[in-house]
C-alpha cells in the first residue's frame, strides 16, 4: 500500500476539521432557534397575563371611557377622527406610560427588554359596512419601540347598543337616542429586543465549551503531527544509517570471504571452514538488510542445520546438542530466516541453564514444525507472555553471566510472523521449556 504524502493528511484533517466546526455551528444555531422560541413562548405567555389585568380592562373600550364616548359622537357625526386623536392624545400618553411601567416590572425578574403595542386595526358599523378608521390606531404602546414585531393575536369584539330617549325628556346631558352595532377588530404586537445577548448568555456553556474542543483537537493535531514527523526524521535517519553500515561491510565481509577461501585451500582445517561459514553467514545477514537482495534466497536444506549444530557444539562444548530431521531434503522457507530462528532459540536455550537441547525439524499436515526442547532452569508461568517483548531479559536466569539486548526471541516471534506461522511455549521451573514453531507450506 502506497503511502500518503504528510501533506494529504494535512489536507484531510483540515477537510474533516472544517466539517465538525460545521457540524457545531448547525447545532449551536438549532439550540439558538430553541431558545428563542422558548424566550419568546414565555414572553408571549406573560403578555396574556398582563392583558388580563385590572388596569387593562380599565382602558378597554368601555361606557365610561373616553374613546368609547368618542367613538359614539363620531357615529352620531357631532366630532371628526382628527379631533379623537388630538382629545385622546394626553390620555394615551397616560396610558402608554402606565403600559410602558407595567411590561417593565413584569418582565425585569427575566431580563427581558420588552416593547409592546395593541393596535385596533377596525372599526366597521354593522347598517351602512362603513369603516370609522382609516387606518389602524394604537391603543397601547411602550417608550420602547419595536424593530422586528411579533404579532400575539388578533381579536375582534362586537358592540350592540340601542338608546332612545323620550320626548318629554328635559334633560340636556343625556345622549341622543342612538344606535350603536359596531366591530372592532385588535391586534396585539411584542417584541423581546435582547433577545440575542440573553440566547448567547443562556448558552455560554455550551458556545465556550465547544470552542475548547475545537482548540483541543488543534493543539493534539499539532502536537501529535510534531512528533510524527520527529518519528520520521529518526526512521529516515536509522535507514540512512544501516544503509551506511550495510555498504561499509561489504568490503571487508568480501576481503574474509577471499581470505578464508584462499586458506582453505592451504589448509584442510574445521577452524578454517567454521570460519569460512560464519563468514558466508555473515554475509547473507549483510545482504537480507536490502530487502532486494533477500527475496530469492535458496531453501534450507538438512546439511544447513547439521552444520549450524556442529558450530554451536564447537562453540559450547560442554551443551549435549542433538538434531532430529523429519521433514523433506529442503525447506521452501528463506535460509537466513530460519537459520536466525534456530540460532536464537538454540542459544537462548544454553544462556538459560540448558545441558541437553534437541531440535526437531518436521512437515505435517501442510506445515512445517520445529520444536526446541531443553532442560534448562524454565520460565515462570506470569513472565512466559513477556519474553517475546522488545529488550526484555530475565536477569535472574543469567546462568552463563551471558550479556545481551533482549531482542533474541523478538526477533523470533518477528520472522515467525512474517511466514504467517505460530510460535508457543511450553514450560515448567527447574524442568525444562519447549518451543514449537508451526509455519505453513509457501
Amino acid at each position: 500500500m502506497k503511502k500518503l504524502n504528510s501533506k494529504y493528511y494535512l489536507i484531510i484533517f483540515c477537510l474533516f476539521y472544517i466539517l465538525l466546526v460545521g457540524v457545531m455551528i448547525f447545532y449551536f444555531m438549532q439550540a439558538v432557534k430553541l431558545k428563542q422560541k422558548e424566550i419568546s413562548s414565555i414572553s408571549h405567555q406573560k403578555m396574556d397575563d398582563l392583558l388580563e389585568e385590572h388596569f387593562y380592562k380599565e382602558i378597554s373600550l368601555t361606557k365610561e371611557n373616553l374613546l368609547y364616548t368618542s367613538f359614539l359622537d363620531l357615529l352620531q357625526q357631532k366630532t371628526t377622527l382628527e379631533n379623537i386623536k388630538t382629545d385622546f392624545t394626553s390620555v394615551l400618553d397616560k396610558n402608554n406610560e402606565l403600559f410602558t411601567k407595567k411590561i417593565d416590572s413584569t418582565f425585569s425578574t427575566l431580563g427581558y427588554e420588552v416593547a409592546a403595542k395593541i393596535v385596533i386595526k377596525q372599526v366597521v358599523i354593522h347598517d351602512s359596512k362603513e369603516e370609522l378608521l382609516d387606518k389602524p390606531f394604537v391603543l397601547l404602546e411602550t417608550k420602547r419601540k419595536l424593530n422586528a414585531p411579533q404579532r400575539i393575536n388578533t381579536s375582534e369584539w362586537e358592540i350592540n347598543e340601542t338608546s332612545i330617549k323620550d320626548e318629554g325628556d328635559t334633560c340636556t346631558e343625556c345622549p341622543d337616542s342612538y344606535k350603536l352595532h359596531i366591530t372592532i377588530y385588535q391586534e396585539r404586537f411584542i417584541e423581546v429586543t435582547n433577545y440575542l445577548s440573553l440566547t448567547l448568555r443562556q448558552l455560554f456553556p455550551l458556545l465556550s465549551g465547544s470552542i475548547l474542543i475545537c482548540v483541543f483537537i488543534l493543539i493534539l493535531y499539532y502536537t501529535t503531527y510534531k512528533a510524527i514527523k520527529r518519528k520520521e526524521r529518526e526512521i529516515t535517519n536509522l535507514y540512512n544509517m544501516v544503509d551506511n553500515v550495510s555498504h561499509e561491510f561489504k568490503l571487508p565481509i568480501a576481503t574474509l570471504k577471499y581470505g578464508c577461501k584462499n586458506l582453505s585451500k592451504e589448509y584442510e582445517s574445521p577452524t578454517v571452514n567454521l570460519l569460512l561459514r560464519q563468514v558466508d553467514r555473515l554475509d547473507r545477514l549483510q545482504n537480507s538488510l536490502n530487502p532486494i537482495l533477500s527475496d530469492e534466497e535458496e531453501g534450507y536444506k538438512k546439511e544447513d542445520a547439521l552444520v549450524l549444530i556442529e558450530d554451536i557444539q564447537n562453540l559450547y562444548p560442554e551443551v549435549l546438542l542433538a538434531i532430529e530431521w523429519n521433514a523433506k531434503d529442503e525447506l521452501n522457507l528463506s535460509k537466513t530466516k530460519i537459520e536466525t530462528v534456530l540460532l536464537n532459540l538454540l542459544e537462548n536455550s544454553i544462556k538459560y541453564g540448558g545441558t541437553e537441547i534437541k531440535c526437531i525439524i518436521s512437515s505435517e499436515a501442510n506445515q512445517y514444525t520445529i520444536t526446541i526442547i531443553d532442560n534448562g532452569m524454565g520460565i515462570a508461568k506470569d513472565k512466559q507472555s513477556d519474553v517475546f517483548k522488545k529488550f526484555y531479559r530475565i536477569r535472574e536466569g543469567n546462568i552463563h553471566n551471558t550479556q545481551g539486548l533482549g531482542i533474541g526471541l523478538y526477533q523470533v516471534q518477528q520472522i515467525v510472523k512474517s511466514l504467517h506461522g505460530s510460535i508457543n511455549i511450553n514450560s515448567k521451573l527447574q524442568v525444562g521449556t519447549t518451543f514449537k514453531i508451526t509455519i505453513p507450506y509457501v
